[in-house]
């Protein structure tokens, strides 16, 4: 990857909102495991493992950082999900076996796929909510708010 394309992705990612960076690393996720695919094809095995344990960590990072207490039986799920994708890219590893790869790819993608969909929603609904006019002046609302 050239110099110039690292740090426009770190100055994207140092930008980018919460629900922006969750989509950057799905997206990162599926690269590199894709990458190690690609990678044991061609017979680079150690360059094959550097791109699984990418993936891996953050597969990790993903579970690591799932609020409970907001996402209720979400993360939950979540949770259940990304030790199934931990333990099959940790099989993968062992056994070689790039099914087992593809399987977790597959899995991100249906996730990255229904993130976007649940984003783009909440930034059109922000949208509207910013285009709604002002409330009149000199007018109290409901609550007792202006």
């Amino acid at each position: 990857m050239s110099y110039g394309l690292r740090k426009y992705r770190t100055s994207q990612a140092n930008t980018a909102s919460r629900e922006d960076l969750l989509i950057l690393l799905y997206e990162g996720a599926i690269r590199f495991l894709e990458r190690a695919i690609s990678e044991m094809e061609a017979r680079n095995l150690s360059e094959h493992k550097m791109y699984l344990r990418r993936g891996l960590a953050i597969v990790a990072e993903l579970q690591s950082t799932l609020d409970f207490d907001k996402g209720g039986e979400l993360s939950m799920q979540l949770f259940d999900l990304y030790g199934f994708m931990m333990e099959r890219l940790s099989q993968a590893n062992m056994k070689q076996d790039m099914s087992l790869i593809r399987v977790v790819i597959e899995n991100l993608e249906t996730l990255l796929e229904g993130w976007r969909d649940a984003v783009r929603q909440v930034k059109e609904k922000q949208g509207l909510q910013d285009m709604a006019p002002p409330p009149p002046s000199g007018r109290r609302l409901a609550g007792g708010a202006y």
